[in-house]
């Protein structure tokens, strides 16, 4: 709200006026006082009776008027004040804030200091929020509503605005945006007729990981759930789970998103109100040609690595991470794959030869999902009833190569001539914490929660000597995990203070080699704060990675060939 809006109504609340007397108060012209009259009357603060300004007898009115007696409104409502406000729905830091408004970084400083200089928000922690009354909640919620609800039809249901809108109406009906969520499963495979359309603005082509979490986002009931589980296991080859993690995390559905895995793969339910018993669910399954396979016991599990072990005409070394890998510590009940990584190309053709001869056979073509391409392994293989085998060589799932501490940390097992080593925990929290697969929040909740005493120096020391051996940065990948990790599961996380400030740097650096010359560039880039990024900039510079030239009145930075080495730059 203009400054001088919230003047008029600071004055309203005194009385009725005529534009007139309001133009004499303000000292502005008739014919602005006017125009701000006429911007009021349009927001329903105000009206025009008998030739003076009234305040509206709308809920909405009364509240403000409530909120006089409490609040300065100039200061309430008045420059960024009244958008920084409305942006505070929950706990948010100022990052978070900048974000959504769009507003600069003093700019927020400046609304943020003016709301809690008059007890509108107050600090928790590192966050904003609003103040324990009960009318400022309910003003702003109702404000929130307003301002949403003139961006679309008006017979239209908004379910989600930040950033992208989500809003449903009557089947039929014409809306602004493109087609998405359950309005898109019958082109998919997945035949709903539905009351309701569907819409996702601003309008743009759908990807599948957007249909389905936003399919999640629109889900009310547990036969929505349902449906959307359907749609997933019925397109799991075409849906890239990173790219829906992403997804879920920004349409507030990410917790439900890992629930939903979990629940394929036969794993416990943080929300179990969410989703129907296994049997009912298989029932509806099947009317859509999905079947829903039983997770495979662990005594067939540890009859495969018999049957395979068997089969080798001599040892093969192989290691053991993943779900498997915590299944043989009694850390997990059941799993669906073993996940096993060999040292050299000859151990693999030796391997792979036993599991073709012990019944299985190896996944091609259409059958490979996004997320296993990403994952690059030397071989994927199935049996009916039987779990699966991906087989790594040398390098474990395009992230981690196996060294040799690795398999000095290792615990070996014999089955027949395959002898298995279990790679450590650390490690196996590691690898589940850069892969991004199904289910790997989940196992990594259950390592922290019952693995015991974790060494977490080891668990960073073993990055950091991976990312210059890899020469690749997976630090960003690992500290969105892990901060979900936090979030989700209330489990504090040793390493992540430092994780944050590798993170921080690494993106600085990423951004000045991307053609980024300075703050303000670098923050278009990266998501951290302003003042956390001048913290970076002016650490790096210390330790001779970037360097500051003045040109002008600006500050240019750019990499030094120290800071080019560290990105993996020639």
């Amino acid at each position: 709200m203009e400054l001088s809006q919230a003047r008029a109504l600071k004055l309203l609340m005194g009385g009725p006026a005529t534009v007139r007397e309001l133009a004499k108060k303000m000292r502005l012209s008739y014919s602005r006082v006017a125009a701000i009259v006429h911007e009021l009357t349009q927001q329903g603060y105000c009206e025009r009776r008998g030739g003076r300004v009234i305040l509206t007898q709308t809920a909405n009115g009364e509240l403000l008027k409530k909120l006089s007696y409490r609040y300065d409104l100039i200061s309430l409502l008045g420059g960024a004040s009244e958008s920084v406000l409305l942006s505070i729905s929950k706990p948010s830091g100022t990052a978070d804030i900048q974000r959504t408004t769009g507003h600069a970084q003093s700019t927020v400083y400046q609304a943020l200091r003016n709301l809690t200089t008059i007890g509108a928000v107050r600090r928790q922690g590192k966050n904003h929020v609003l103040a324990d009354d009960p009318d400022l909640k309910t003003f702003t919620e109702l404000l929130r509503r307003e301002l949403e609800a003139k961006e679309i039809e008006p017979y239209a249901l908004l379910v989600h605005s930040d950033g992208s809108k989500l809003k449903k109406v009557q089947a039929g009906r014409p809306a602004r945006g493109s087609k998405t969520a359950f309005s898109m499963f019958g082109k998919l495979g997945i035949d709903y007729p539905s009351p309701s359309d569907y819409y996702v603005e601003p309008e743009r082509e759908v990807s599948m990981e957007e249909i389905l979490i936003h399919a999640m986002k629109f889900s009310e009931r547990k036969t929505d759930v349902a449906l959307c589980t359907v749609f997933y296991m019925k397109n799991i080859n075409r849906i890239d789970t990173a790219k829906a993690k992403a997804l879920a995390k920004e349409f507030g559905v990410l917790s439900l998103w890992i629930d939903m895995q979990n629940y394929v793969r036969g794993a416990p339910v943080h929300d179990t109100g969410s989703f129907l018993p296994w049997e009912e669910f298989s029932e509806k399954a099947a009317v859509y040609g999905v079947r829903a396979h039983p997770v495979p016991s662990s005594a067939s599990m540890m009859a495969a690595l018999e049957k395979i072990g068997g089969k080798l005409g001599s040892d093969v070394h192989a290691y053991l991470f993943g779900g498997a890998n915590m299944l043989m510590r009694g850390l997990k009940n059941a799993t669906k794959d073993f996940d096993i990584v060999v040292g050299n190309r000859g151990d693999f053709l030796k391997l792979r030869v036993a599991i073709l001869t012990s019944g299985f056979r190896p996944l091609g073509g259409k059958e490979i999902t996004p997320s296993d391409k990403r994952l690059d392994p030397s071989g994927i293989y199935v049996a009916e009833g039987m779990p699966r085998f991906d087989i790594f060589t040398g390098r474990i799932c395009k992230a981690l190569f196996l060294t040799r501490k690795m398999k000095e940390n290792a615990e070996p097992r014999r089955f027949g001539k395959l002898v298995l080593h279990m790679l450590s925990l650390e490690d196996v929290l590691l690898l589940k914490s850069i892969t991004e697969r199904e289910g790997d929040l989940e196992d990594m909740a259950v390592i922290v929660r019952m693995g015991g005493a974790l060494d977490w120096k080891k668990i960073l020391d073993t990055y950091f000597l991976e990312e210059a051996k890899t020469k690749t940065h997976f630090c960003f990948t690992i500290l969105d995990n892990i901060e979900i990790l936090q979030q989700r599961e209330g489990i504090a996380v040793p390493i992540r203070a430092e994780l944050l400030r590798h993170c921080i740097g690494t993106g600085i650096l990423q951004s000045l080699s991307y053609g980024a010359s300075d703050i303000n560039r670098i923050r278009s880039m990266i998501d951290f704060p302003e003042h956390t990024i001048r913290n970076g900039v002016e650490k790096l510079v210390k330790e001779r990675m970037i360097l500051k030239k003045k040109k002008g009145k600006r500050i240019i930075l750019a990499l030094t060939k120290l800071g080019r080495a560290s990105l993996f730059q020639k």
